[in-house]
């Protein structure tokens, strides 16, 4: 390689998106959604399951078909996890079948989207987290698919991974050809193996301009009388 080229300068940007474990989750989401259900009774509305008591519960009408009860985030969000309370009273037992779906679609009241779990053997009064592997949407969803069902909840509470969004732009120097993509994309690669281990999970790499070189800056000499 010629030395003409040892003092070339180049940009790349890297757009980047990371995910935060979960011990670094945001705020129950749920607090800030607006809630509805496909019936009610006995006094049992549907911001019932979200505020923040797990004594007052939700309430479906008696024994309907395939009851439902929806939180709308107002906003799309990665859920990594879904908990939920089941009465304290009684009857346990018809949370079972209750399926969690999640998405962001509301065609059949948005009970088509994605199925996070299906809810089998929660005791009366018992409260569980689901993990829903950071599944994409902006409703969540319970319903219980059947004949003659009841759906009651007393607390649902929903976390999303805590995503950073953010854009760097990285100016270095190159004796390579850059100008040649496999050099360029050489380059892009080396980067993508430090950004990993730097801890940044999804990120995309790419030229703020193409590669090329740049020429040093002429420095002007001492001024003389007969220089302007």
């Amino acid at each position: 390689m010629g030395d003409n080229r040892a003092g070339a300068r180049f940009g790349v940007g890297v757009f980047t998106t990371t995910h935060a474990s979960s011990a670094q989750e945001e705020e129950n989401l749920a607090l800030g959604g607006r809630t509805v259900q496909s019936s009610t009774a006995i006094y049992g509305e549907a911001e019932r399951a979200i505020d923040t008591s797990p004594l007052t519960c939700t309430h479906t009408a008696i024994t309907t078909s395939n009851p439902w009860w929806r939180l709308d985030l107002l906003d799309s969000y990665y859920i990594s996890r879904v908990f939920i309370t089941n009465r304290p009273d009684c009857c346990g037992y018809r949370l079972d079948g209750a399926e969690i779906r999640i998405g962001n679609s509301l065609e059949n009241n948005g009970n088509d989207n994605p199925r996070c779990a299906v809810l089998y053997g929660v005791a009366t009064g018992q409260s569980v987290s689901v993990s829903c592997g950071d599944m994409n949407g902006r409703y969540v969803n319970f319903i219980i698919p059947g004949s003659s069902k009841i759906l009651t909840l007393c607390d649902v509470q929903v976390y999303s991974t805590k995503v950073k969004k953010g854009v760097m732009r990285i100016n270095f120097t190159s004796s390579l050809d850059m100008s040649n993509p496999a050099e360029s994309n050489k380059v892009l690669n080396e980067m993508k193996t430090t950004l990993i281990s730097e801890g940044f999970s999804v990120f995309t790499l790419t030229w703020t301009k193409l590669p090329q070189e740049v020429k040093p800056e002429t420095k002007l000499g001492p001024c003389t009388n007969d220089t302007f």
